[in-house]
């Protein structure tokens, strides 16, 4: 086979010549340089962390001394059921659920304390309660559990309305079923503090 001569057979011999520096930039010179673009990128960021990392290791002294004063504080206390254990803190919150009781005049028909529940650093002691009030007692109950420290938390509330013919609307009894819990912290009441981590 022979190759053209003149314009035509220099034409060919620069094809032949790109042909090969074309290969070469696309897959070799062009994946080095994407590779190290991306390398370079990753290599800021971990510097970025390293100089973030480092500015948190001169704070941990301080942040150590801040949790050690929370811990030391209890700040949570008040807001959660007091007790030596979990019955202890079971029978405070059916306690505070009789005395908004009687503050609102709210029949208390029964009460009944359910299983807990562990949450993190918290456990949660629920109460099952059937009681019997007119409207304007039923709101000042809740809005007793709704101000009250400990913190009281409403998890269901039924009411079915029981209607005689003598009586307005405004003063029917109503049926209700509440599920409300407190929190117990055992941790707080051992004197280790609550959420270190």
């Amino acid at each position: 086979m022979t190759l053209p001569t003149g314009i035509r057979g220099r034409l060919v011999a620069l094809a032949l010549l790109c042909i090969p520096a074309i290969l070469i930039v696309n897959y070799l010179l062009l994946p080095l340089a994407t590779s190290y673009a991306s390398n370079s990128a990753e290599l800021d960021e971990m510097r970025a962390d390293i100089s973030r990392y480092q500015r948190l290791i001169k704070h941990r002294p301080t942040l150590q001394d801040a949790v050690a004063r929370l811990d030391q504080a209890k700040p949570l206390k008040d807001f959660l059921l007091a007790g030596r254990n979990q019955a202890l803190a079971a029978a405070k919150l059916q306690r505070l659920l009789q005395s908004g009781a009687e503050r609102s005049n709210t029949t208390i028909l029964s009460l009944r304390v359910k299983n807990s529940v562990i949450e993190g650093d918290l456990v949660r002691i629920p109460v099952e309660a059937r009681l019997r009030a007119d409207t304007k007692a039923l709101r000042d109950l809740l809005y007793f559990v709704e101000t009250n420290k400990p913190y009281i938390f409403v998890d269901q509330l039924g009411i079915n309305a029981r209607q005689t013919r003598r009586r307005a609307v405004s003063n029917a009894k109503l049926d209700v079923r509440l599920n409300l819990y407190g929190l117990y912290a055992p941790s707080i009441e051992a004197g280790t503090g609550v959420g270190n981590g």
